[in-house]
């Protein structure tokens, strides 16, 4: 953990990187914003290792260490990429189905606005893309196929589980215009100049759920220093839980 302490008490975002590299942005903006003066504490955290990433090892991890951490503002996973390497923030994002053998999914639903948000954030993707990518994707050998057999598929909310299917990793919504997602928007807005869309994006919500059973207040973010030190001033100004720790 790589800790940006301005004072003993203010508030604290966590910031979760899946490489070291998610964390030199925010870290980097973390000094300059405290340099200003700014009253925020920043955590930075890395998993050791690619398995300890994984639901619920990460999870049993916070959780272990839930009064070191203290309390948090909110939790970001900076380690989920953009969708197609574009400036956005993430609306939901699909769970993980195991089955012997596959079955027909349910189209996830849609409505005719994302709909059009994705064709106008997407222009190279055909209609063909889109539907495989974020209403019916198709299954795939699991990783362990050749020992064990098995099949394994992406599961997008608001898709039923079908009959002798194991889920693996549940799908996740994260709530929109809150406090949070519109400081993060509007950080990212200002920063890079451009209107910042929220997206479904199909990427592993598995440190996601993991930051959620910290605070509820949690969300993905990505973005140069820039961004990174407008949201940290956007996110001092919000309400702060009722402060405990380790030491208190």
């Amino acid at each position: 953990m790589a800790e940006r302490i301005q004072g003993h008490g203010l508030p604290q975002v966590l910031v979760l990187g899946r490489t070291a590299a998610d964390l030199r942005e925010p870290l980097e903006a973390a000094d300059a914003v405290q340099a200003r003066g700014v009253a925020l504490n920043v955590l930075g955290l890395l998993p050791l290792s690619d398995s300890d990433m994984a639901d619920p090892d990460l999870a049993a991890a916070l959780a272990l260490h839930r009064r070191r951490l203290g309390a948090l503002v909110c939790a970001l996973d900076a380690g989920l990429p953009w969708l197609a390497g574009k400036p956005m923030l993430v609306r939901r994002l699909p769970g993980r189905l195991a089955r012997p053998v596959p079955v027909a999914l349910e189209k996830a639903p849609m409505g005719p606005l994302e709909k059009t948000d994705l064709k106008r954030f997407l222009p190279d993707w055909d209609k063909a893309r889109r539907k495989m990518t974020f209403r019916r994707p198709e299954w795939r050998e699991t990783p362990d196929h050749a020992e064990r057999g098995g099949f394994e598929v992406d599961l997008w909310p608001g898709v039923p589980v079908p009959a002798g299917a194991e889920l693996r990793v549940p799908p996740l919504v994260l709530p929109e215009s809150t406090p949070l997602t519109e400081a993060l928007r509007s950080a990212l807005r200002t920063a890079l100049g451009q209107p910042i869309p929220v997206l479904p994006m199909p990427g592993d919500p598995t440190p996601l759920h993991a930051l959620r059973t910290l605070t509820r207040e949690a969300a993905a973010f990505r973005g140069p220093v820039g961004a990174w030190e407008l949201a940290f001033e956007r996110l001092a100004q919000l309400p702060a839980p009722p402060h405990f720790c380790a030491r208190c």
